[in-house]
This record gives structure tokens, sequence and C-alpha cells, in this order.
């Protein structure tokens, strides 16, 4: 689901700037990274959380009007969900990012280009290990499990917003300073009653998570 996401985000921007390209319009590619915090949720007497993890994502973007761009992310971000009940699951996993935006720059001054952004996209969810979280033995020395649980990867929809700024730097360059919002179905690997389970991981909630990053762009 996710290589299909990324043909179909990438072909509508490709199409898109084909069809929009003016004289005034140009191109940036960014690198940014930063922290990633998930809000916690609870459905089906389980809340999930996640712990706070790292994220990588790189930006190409294409102005079509002076305030008007369009952009594509792709991102690798890592953390442990976490699955708290009556027993407490942990689950480390990477989350790969393919999503597309519409960007409003608000104004331009001085070296200041402070902007607004809008989209959706697919974030893929694969599992490593999971771990069943026990009462300590001694206090300070964590009990842990290794439980296999036959979690399995798992692509969800994402709805994105957020907001920035970039600095202008010498030459081509800018520093770019943002913050970005995902809004999706809570992940649970396919771990649920419906797939077979003893043990459910499905709370049917949306989860929420903040992203505030810093990268550096070149403007081309």
């Amino acid at each position: 689901m996710l290589k299909k996401a990324a043909l179909i985000t990438v072909a509508l921007f490709l199409l898109t700037s084909l069809g929009l390209t003016q004289d005034d319009g140009h191109f940036d590619a960014s690198f940014n990274g930063g922290p990633v915090f998930t809000k916690s949720t609870n459905g089906n007497g389980i809340q999930q959380s996640a712990t706070a993890g790292s994220n990588f994502f790189g930006t190409f973007r294409f102005k079509f009007k002076p305030k008007n761009s369009l952009e594509i992310n792709f991102g690798s971000a890592r953390n442990s969900q976490i699955y708290q009940s009556n027993v407490d699951f942990h689950t480390l996993d990477s989350i790969r990012e393919i999503s597309g935006a519409y960007v409003y720059t608000l104004f331009e001054k001085g070296k200041f280009q402070p902007f607004v952004l809008a989209g959706a996209g697919a974030l893929s969810f694969s599992p490593k290990t999971t771990w069943l979280i026990l009462p300590d033995f001694v206090v300070g020395v964590p009990n842990r499990v290794l439980t296999p649980l036959n979690t399995t990867k798992q692509t969800n929809v994402t709805y994105m917003f957020g907001g920035g700024v970039d600095y202008r730097l010498p030459w081509r360059f800018a520093l770019r300073l943002q913050y970005r919002g995902l809004v999706y179905n809570a992940p649970d690997f396919n771990v649920t009653a419906v797939s077979g389970s003893s043990v459910s991981l499905a709370t049917g909630s949306k989860a929420f998570m903040s992203e505030p990053s810093i990268g550096i762009v070149f403007k081309f």
C-alpha cells in the first residue's frame, strides 16, 4: 500500500507541477530532522501511546505561484508503541512516511518566509520486537520478556497540518523551522481478535503525532 501511495503521490505531484509551471515558479529540496511525540489514546479497554522517538524526512517543494506551493515528503521515524490494559506490551517499530501537501507562504519580510501547510499521505508501521513488561524483580531493574505476537507491517492513511518559517542563508540555502501534526488510525500491527490472536492491540481510535523539526533547504 505504501509503494502504491508513493507512486500515486509522485504522479499527481508531477502532473500538477507540469500543468501549473509558470516563469516565476521555482523548486526547493530540504532535509529535516527532529523528535517525534505521540499523544496517548484509549479504546476497547486499551491505552495506546508511544515513546518519544526521532524522525528524518526529505521534502521536495514546487512553487507554482508566489505564495502557493506543492510538496512531497519521504520520511523515516523510530519509536516504541505502548499498549496498556491488564498487561503492558511494548512494540519497537520503524515508521515510513510518504505524503503530499499544499503550502501557502503568508508573507516575506527580510529573510523570513513563514508558511502553513495541509495534506495527506500514508504511514507504514513496521514492527521489530514486542516485549511484555512485568513488575521489576528489584527496584530499578527492568523485568521484560520477549513475546512473539505475530505482529505484521501495517499501513494507515494520515492527514497532516502544520506551519513553519524559512530563513534565507547566503547563496541558495535557507534554514527551515517547522511543526507538523499527523492524525491517523492507531496501529495494532494486525494483532486483533479478528486475526485470531488471543491478545488484541486494537484501540479503534485516532492517534496524533507531533513532529517539530529543523532542516536545511536548497532553492533552485
